[in-house]
């Protein structure tokens, strides 16, 4: 392990952040809670992500660009966490969770509904020996109703939430998506409701158990298509709407000679008539075919056979943004990947950061926060798997022989790294003491 470099200090942490003090073990598997998890580390919390033995968190191994264990998928919902790799199953392993679990203050899985209470660690229990714990679980259909034994995952959580069925064009077939819409979103409230937990119990001193779901978090999001088939009983479908929408005319993506744009004009009169100005065509401000929404939707083929026309008429995308942002008209490039990454916006929140890996050296890595907490940084790096089984064994009160016996007994495990790593840090506190 000739290869490893001591992780540098990064940039001085002026601010703890506002969950600092909170310790949270985090039983999450690939992306849901460990991506609630990760957020909580990036606002001050100390998350042990508690992994099987053997092979760890499945995400260590999900497509991983840098090599066995280094998931890029892993480093962006694990940077900051330390590593906790012990056997669930064996008795001296659930003695020390349970340990744990008395000086914690939150408790996150997303296991199918039951099983982490088959382990010895339902909510329940863990209430019994720490009345103040928060426990948070995270599933794909919620810990109730006839789905709730399903396997499941974000995307079979969106496609009975309808986010397919409203993706796509018109008479095309649903159409699914990238953005992992259910988690996280799923995330986000699982965040919130943890955070209002912790300052419900200063008040009450008692924990509480959160019950978030994928398909919860999906449908919830729809601001269109559910209420208004609600609100209508039924009578207002809305489905696919494609590239140009039917209804919020003109709202589209047009095709460049350089890459494609989205153009919407601001929903008022004024609004409209500021686009066709924008566009050339101010004559028509006032024309009754365009007189308010129902008359544009009808129209909408003049308004956007005109639009292409005038974006047909540009050597670029910026021109086209450049112009209609100084008129006044919300407008945006769709950018490839490539562009965002490079996006001043992007960096200008620092969305895209460097951090230092103990073997990868410099790494560009997606930012959660971005400026929000601008004075606080998360820890160096994403934890090798079982890092920090000795941290862990001291907060639990167990002593070195514990300790020991636990690791010779595969109760708890480690990869080579976290052992270089764990010796030099012990000879680095040997050769202070001296």
């Amino acid at each position: 392990m000739d290869d490893l470099k001591k992780p540098t200090a990064g940039t001085t942490v002026k601010d703890p952040g506002p969950l600092a003090g909170v310790r949270v073990l985090d039983f999450g598997i690939v992306l849901a809670a460990p991506h609630c998890a990760r957020l909580m580390v990036d606002m001050g919390a100390e998350v042990f992500h508690i992994e099987r033995t053997g092979e760890g968190d499945a995400a260590r191994h999900s497509g991983y660009l840098h090599g066995p264990g280094l998931s890029d998928s892993f480093f962006l919902q694990n940077w900051g966490k330390k590593s906790l790799s012990v056997d669930l199953k064996h008795p001296d392993g659930k003695r020390l969770i349970e340990r744990l679990v008395a000086k914690a203050d939150v408790v996150i899985e997303n296991f199918r509904p039951g099983v982490i209470a088959k382990l010895g660690f339902g909510y329940e229990r863990l209430s019994e020996i720490n009345p103040g714990i928060i426990m948070c679980s995270v599933s794909a259909y919620g810990q109730t109703g006839p789905y709730a034994q399903r396997p499941g995952y974000g995307a079979l959580a969106e496609a009975v939430a309808g986010v397919p069925e409203i993706t796509g064009e018109p008479d095309g077939p649903p159409m699914p998506t990238l953005f992992a819409v259910g988690d996280n979103v799923a995330s986000a409230m699982a965040l919130g409701a943890i955070c209002a937990a912790l300052y419900d119990r200063t008040r009450t001193g008692k924990g509480r158990y959160l019950d978030i779901s994928l398909l919860d978090a999906t449908f919830q999001s729809h601001d269109i298509a559910t209420p208004r088939y609600l609100a209508s009983k039924g009578k207002v479908l809305h489905t696919r709407r494609g590239l140009l929408d039917a209804i919020y005319v003109p709202w589209g993506y047009f095709k460049g000679r350089d890459g494609w744009v989205q153009i919407k004009s601001i929903e008022t009169e004024d609004g409209f008539a500021t686009l066709l100005r924008a566009i050339g065509h101010g004559g028509l401000v006032g024309d009754p075919r365009f007189a308010n929404p129902d008359a544009r939707s009808e129209n909408r083929a003049i308004i956007y056979d005109l639009m292409q026309k005038w974006v047909d008429g540009f050597a670029s995308i910026r021109a086209i943004v450049d112009l209609l942002v100084d008129a006044g008209v919300p407008v945006a490039p769709v950018n490839t990947i490539p562009d965002v990454v490079k996006d001043p916006q992007i960096l200008a929140r620092r969305l895209i950061i460097d951090r230092e890996h103990p073997t990868l050296g410099t790494l560009p890595l997606q930012n959660h926060w971005g400026v929000n907490f601008r004075d606080s940084q998360a820890p160096a790096y994403p934890p090798f798997l079982g890092e920090h089984n000795r941290e862990a064994t001291e907060i639990a009160g167990l002593s070195e022989a514990e300790f020991g016996r636990l690791s010779r007994e595969g109760v708890l495990a480690s990869e080579a790294a976290a052992d270089e790593i764990n010796s030099r840090k012990s000879g680095s506190r040997n050769s202070a003491a001296e």
